[in-house]
């Protein structure tokens, strides 16, 4: 067990107690009790810094000098600005205190900035971390061209998204305006009149107000429209279904251009567009036009009316399968009229004859096409015919015809189907043909 050193400190005690006295060299001095210098413990000089804890807290690079024979000691390479503690052999020195190490001036250099009542900061300067101060005002009292950027509003700000925090002096966000600043001349809005008003002063061209969210632009008669979400405005469907519906009248000035039809020069015109008073068995509105011409004693000279909306439907058969033409007739599509009045149907579809290859034969063929209704009755005007001659010397490829026709039919009952068919005049199994891409269309012309 090693004997306990007791040790004293002579002049030390003076220089490391001087506040002023910062070193990154740092004199010592061992003697015994007795005042018998210490020799020969350099390697045992060691230093921690805080917490102290040995040997974990160690100050590396410490060079230690044996200066004499007095028990003088210089100890070397002390950098860091800060407190440390002498070990001796692994002992903690109570009687050594903790001493202040390292350049004071250049941890203040990089640490701290103090400025008196007149000084002035001169030259480029560059800042990191927060700066933190009391209100004050930042003024500028210089000359000549100085830029100056816009200042940064951090996302974490607690009232960049609140924006019932903003105040009359506060800085915006540019978020608070939808990426886009707006000017009260342009865009503002009055609690008293619950309105917000878009202005379009000077000469902007065209301005529009376009929707974005959900929001509910205007007032309006919720008997007649209703506001969607995803669509906006919309016109109530139960409007149509109501017994009338009428337009204004628009009363008409002296006309000669209608003196052909009989009338008087000197009249009045009126044009009402309405849905008729009787149940509508159509899928959609049949609203009507009225014409009525009166002369100036109210006398009725002649009245007319039509329909002004027409009704068109495509039924195209879906399958990929092709329709082979045989002896018989073949439904290749089918259409569902919905009421009596005058139609117009037109069927196009795609034929290929020959569908395959014709080699040495020699015979006429033909492919019939027509419409029929659900008792199988042909219809006037519906019947197409492809024929071909094959000579036996010549070889014949497959090749694409396109068929349409138009026709008209008049009050057929109401739902009642019609068919396009397929038939073929095949005299030979060599020949083939097919129909492909059928489609028919309706227009109800009333």
């Amino acid at each position: 067990m090693k004997a306990r050193i007791t040790l004293i400190v002579l002049a030390l005690i003076f220089l490391i107690s001087n506040a002023s006295a910062q070193f990154t060299s740092l004199p010592i001095r061992l003697v015994t009790a007795t005042g018998t210098p210490m020799t020969g413990r350099a390697g045992e000089i060691e230093f921690t810094k805080y917490p102290h804890n040995y040997p974990a807290d160690i100050v590396a690079s410490i060079t230690v000098t044996e200066i004499g024979t007095a028990g003088n000691y210089i100890a070397k390479g002390f950098t860091s600005f800060q407190f440390v503690k002498l070990w001796l052999d692994g002992t903690n020195q109570q009687w050594f205190d903790s001493v202040l190490t390292g350049n004071i001036f250049s941890y203040l250099s990089g640490n701290y900035v103090t400025l008196g009542t007149n000084q002035t900061i001169t030259g480029q300067k560059t800042t990191t971390g927060n700066w933190s101060g009391t209100m004050g005002n930042w003024d500028y009292t210089g000359t000549g061209l100085h830029i100056f950027n816009k200042p940064y509003i951090s996302g974490t700000s607690p009232w960049i998204s609140d924006y019932s925090q903003i105040t009359g002096t506060s800085l915006l966000p540019r978020i608070a305006a939808d990426s886009l600043y707006l000017k009260r001349e342009f865009v503002y809005y009055i609690s008293g009149d619950n309105k917000l008003y878009f202005n379009t002063p000077g000469s902007l061209g065209t301005y529009r107000i376009a929707k974005r969210g959900n929001g509910q632009l205007f007032d309006f008669n919720s008997d007649q429209f209703s506001w969607s979400t995803s669509t906006g405005l919309n016109l109530n469907t139960a409007l149509l279904n109501q017994d009338s519906i009428s337009a204004k009248n628009f009363t008409g000035i002296k006309d000669s251009t209608w003196f052909v039809l009989g009338e008087p020069v000197s009249k009045y015109r009126f044009l009402t567009i309405k849905k008729p008073f009787w149940h509508n068995p159509l899928p959609f509105p049949d609203w009507k036009w009225y014409y009525k011409s009166v002369d100036e004693t109210a006398a009725i000279l002649a009245r007319d009316s039509f329909y002004v909306m027409n009704h068109s439907e495509t039924v195209t058969d879906d399958t990929p399968e092709l329709f082979f033409a045989d002896g018989s007739w073949n439904n290749c599509d089918t259409i569902t009229l919905p009421a009596r009045g005058q139609y117009i149907i037109t069927y196009d579809l795609s034929l290929i004859f020959p569908f395959s290859e014709v080699i040495g034969i020699a015979a006429r063929d033909s492919v019939l096409i027509r419409v029929v209704n659900e008792l199988n009755v042909d219809k006037q005007g519906s019947h197409s015919e492809v024929w071909q001659e094959f000579n036996d010397a010549i070889s014949y490829f497959p090749e694409s015809h396109t068929l349409s026709r138009t026709f008209s039919l008049f009050n057929p009952t109401a739902g009642e189907k019609y068919f396009l068919q397929l038939k073929g005049l095949i005299h030979t199994e060599l020949v083939s043909a097919a129909v492909t891409k059928p489609q028919m269309t309706y227009l109800l012309v009333r």
